[in-house]
Formats: C-alpha cells, structure tokens, sequence
C-alpha cells in the first residue's frame, strides 16, 4: 500500500515474509503456539540486520506496549476476515462479500504495519550489516529464543522446523545447514 510509511524493518518483512514457505510457517507458528508473527520478524530483523539481541525483560516491556494494539485492533481485524471467509452468508451476492473481505485483509494489514512502526521505534539507529554474518544469526536466533522464554514455550524440533524458512530467507547466502544447526534441528 503506498500510504505505509517506508521502514525498514516493514521492508524486511515484506521481503522475508514473502520468500518460499515463510508465510505458511510463520502462521503455523501463530496457530500452534500463539506466536505475534511481527515479533517473529522483529526478533530475526534485530539479529540480520545487526541491531543486536534482546533480554526477556526488554521482550517483555515490548509485549506488554504492543498488547492493546495487538488485542484490540489486529486480532479484531483478523477475526473479522476469517468469519467473513469462513462464515455462510444467504442472500449476500459473493463478488461483495469477496469485496468485503479483501477491504478488511487490507485493514488488518495497515494494523500490522502500525504493529511493526511501534516496536521499530525502539531501534532507530542504523543496523551493523559489518558484523560477521553468523554473529548475526546468532543473534537472530538468540532473540527468537527469548521470545520463546517469554511465552513459556520450550521449542520442539516441530517450532525450529517452522522457524527454518523465516531464517533462512532472512539470511539467504547462507547455506542451509549452516542455518539448520543454528536452529538446533538434527541432521
């Protein structure tokens, strides 16, 4: 949309969540473990584009800012699109419907795009792309673990799995197995 104000972090996401097999995992992800696909983003964009780590309290504060928005507008806009989507609707022609659907997907999205402006806030210095690339990954991995901690999941060889495609698109000249025993997953 182009009245989205440019960031990059939004640009990051758009990238990333737009590569092969992110989107499916990250809302698996969403569905499995209740994860804030944004905060999935954010934790991988912190580490990838050299802003550093996060500690759980920082994590916390965080989560604690973005709830309100998160509960209020996202997760309304989402509920809305999927009774639309799923829901059975007698009499209403299906091109409006359709029409419906797709205005509210875009609210939702807008929603996101706020989302994701409040937590970059906190980071408006520039990135270190000169940090070495697995430090980076490190990194990456490191914040998504602390998120982990902060919503009392200890992650399964299925969460690193879903996580696999968010990480390597975010670090796409890395070679997979380099990214896999990042994540801890068993050859």
């Amino acid at each position: 949309m182009s009245d989205f104000l440019p960031h990059p972090f939004w640009n990051f996401s758009l990238e990333v969540y737009g590569a092969d097999g992110v989107a499916a995992s990250c809302l698996a992800l969403q569905e499995r473990r209740r994860t804030n696909v944004n905060v999935l983003l954010l934790c991988v964009w912190l580490g990838a584009s050299g802003r550093g780590t996060l500690t759980v309290d920082r994590l916390k504060a965080l989560l604690a800012e973005i709830e309100p928005w998160q509960a209020e507008i996202v997760q309304r806009a989402r509920a809305m699109r999927r009774r639309i989507k799923d829901g059975d609707w007698p009499g209403a022609p299906p091109e409006t419907i359709e029409a419906a659907r797709r205005r509210i997907a875009e609210a939702e999205l807008a929603a996101e795009h706020v989302e994701q402006l409040m937590l970059a806030a906190h980071w408006p210095f520039p990135g270190d792309r000169d940090r070495p690339l697995h430090q980076r990954l490190r990194a990456a991995v490191g914040n998504l673990g602390v998120y982990a901690v902060c919503l009392g999941v200890t992650p399964d060889a299925r969460d690193r799995e879903s996580l696999l495609p968010l990480v390597a698109a975010a670090f796409p000249t890395l070679h997979g197995l380099e990214v896999e025993r990042a994540l801890g997953i068993e050859a």
